[in-house]
């Protein structure tokens, strides 16, 4: 900060200095000082002097906020993300409302910088710890079986192929889950674009889904009416099964699903109704995060509804869940 105060306080005395001399010159040329030497001196110390303070005000105003701002941009660059420009600045009067000074401004925009920066790193970090978590219990199982197999201590036939190849899919879903998402964040995720009827795609998605909702003994029902929209049918496809895959993980044995598609006006709409739980007021704000999962068995990675929710915005539409009056919980989906 010192060597900013001091150069602002120099300019600025430089400048009011000059101004009061030929303000004092204009004066005495004018005839309006008797002692014209004595007039241009007293008159030059009493300037010079309301020039310094006031220099040094304005300087001091200036270079505080400039000098906060400068070491903490210090202290995140050396990771210390938790660092702001802390000022006590009182807001500037213009016209009839309060408007900030654009000091406070910079120094408002410094600290929002640095809270994104943060929030992102701790982001980052909890999707490592996720990932790391997630890998590592089929990796786990894949390696003990494997050793035991090596061992002797398990025969390797077609029920433990079976076994250790549930697991790789479990891997190979979770790397492709992550590959989808990492290509959306980039933008390198495209959609082919088309016209479509979501009608048709759901009930593709639910026929192929029927046989394991029967082998856990659960209902599967489906209402439909057309509704042709433009979209990518192979990634709305995706959004179904996945809404699918989470129906059923929390619909109990003997449960009920309803998956409907209707028009409404201009636009689409898609319900799937699960015969499970229902969801809280704090899972339903958190249920779309990325490796957000609920409490109990059937949850699972905690990627198949932020998948969801990427997909479904791409196409221009929105995702929520809610309750349902008769029990479970109900995700709906819009496109206009």
């Amino acid at each position: 900060m010192n060597r900013i105060w001091v150069g602002l306080w120099l300019g600025i005395v430089g400048v009011l200095v000059a101004f009061s001399v030929l303000i004092q010159l204009a004066k005495s040329l004018a005839g309006l000082f008797t002692d014209e030497v004595s007039a241009q001196v007293w008159g030059s110390l009493v300037g010079f002097g309301l020039a310094t303070l006031l220099a040094g005000f304005i300087a001091w105003s200036i270079a505080r906020p400039l000098s906060e701002v400068s070491n903490a941009a210090q202290r995140v660059a050396g990771g210390d993300l938790s660092a702001r420009a802390r000022l006590s600045f009182r807001p500037q009067r213009r016209g009839p409302n309060w408007q900030i000074g654009e000091t406070r401004r910079l120094l408002n925009d410094f600290n929002l910088m640095a809270s994104s920066l943060e929030r992102l790193e701790t982001e980052r970090r909890a999707t490592t710890a996720s990932i790391a978590h997630e890998l590592r219990t089929p990796l786990a199982v894949l390696q003990a079986r494997l050793t035991a197999l090596q061992d002797g201590l398990f025969t390797l036939d077609l029920t433990e192929i079976n076994l250790l190849k549930q697991h790789t899919d479990v891997l190979a879903r979770l790397v492709e889950d992550l590959r989808h998402l990492s290509l959306a964040d980039a933008g390198k995720l495209t959609l082919a674009f088309g016209p479509c009827d979501l009608a048709v795609v759901v009930g593709d998605a639910v026929a192929g889904f029927r046989q394991r909702a029967f082998l856990k003994g659960v209902t599967l029902e489906f209402f439909s009416e057309p509704a042709v929209m433009r979209g990518d049918a192979a990634r709305l496809s995706q959004v179904v099964l996945n809404l699918l895959e989470n129906a059923l993980k929390f619909s109990p044995q003997s449960g009920h699903i309803t998956v409907r598609v209707h028009r409404q006006g201009t636009g689409v709409k898609l319900f799937v109704h699960d015969g499970g739980p229902g969801v809280s007021e704090a899972m339903s704000a958190r249920v779309f995060e990325r490796f957000y999962r609920s409490e109990g068995p059937g949850s699972g990675s905690g990627l198949g509804l932020a998948i969801v929710k990427q997909l479904v915005e791409m196409h221009g539409g929105t995702v929520s869940v809610k309750n349902a009056p008769e029990g479970g919980a109900v995700f709906e989906v819009n496109f206009s």
